[in-house]
This record gives C-alpha cells, structure tokens and sequence, in this order.
C-alpha cells in the first residue's frame, strides 16, 4: 500500500518539476517525453522498483526502473483528474432560488 502512495507522490512531484522546466525553457512540446525520462531517471536515482518491492522477477534491473519510471509518470498524469473528481462528487451543489420581487 505504501508502495502506491510513494509512485503517486512522486508522479506528482515529477510532473510538476517538468511543468515548470517547460514553462521556463519553451520545451512544451516535449512534455510527455520529459515526464517519462524524469519518471525513469527518478525510479533510478532512489533505486526504486515496484517489481522488486512486491517481489516479482523481471529480465533486468534496467527494465524494473524503466517500468516503474513509466507508472510514475502517468501516476502524475491520472492524478489531478482523480482528485478534481473527487471534488466534484464531495462537494454539495446547492442552488439557491431568489425570490421575484413582485
């Protein structure tokens, strides 16, 4: 379960530190690429694997950081859609009638 909270966190941090790299450099069309690369290079740099964690075997460690790399970065994508319609369905709509004035 821990594990899940740790690849969102960092999807979010990972989309959000390309975000403002684009937005400073004039990168926008490469943001996808970007946030993958930054996904994987992360998953790297904290020696981070899913697979490991849960203790599936796969071919090569490489692999293991470019498949977690990859869930990182779309974790970051999916999440803000999730939390804003989160939002919508805890927030109460009320609508409020004014009366006419005769």
């Amino acid at each position: 379960m821990y594990e899940f909270a740790i690849v969102v966190l960092l999807g979010i941090a990972a989309v959000k530190l390309v975000d403002t790299i684009a937005e400073r450099t004039g990168l926008g069309s490469l943001h996808t690429a970007l946030t993958i690369g930054t996904g994987i290079v992360v998953a790297w740099a904290l020696d981070f694997s899913l697979f490991a964690q849960w203790d599936v075997a796969v071919r090569s460690d490489a692999l293991a950081y470019v498949g977690t790399g990859l869930m990182i970065a779309a974790a970051g994508y999916a999440a803000p859609y999730a939390l804003e319609r989160v939002q919508e369905l805890t927030t109460r709509r009320t609508t409020t009638q004014v009366p006419k004035a005769a």
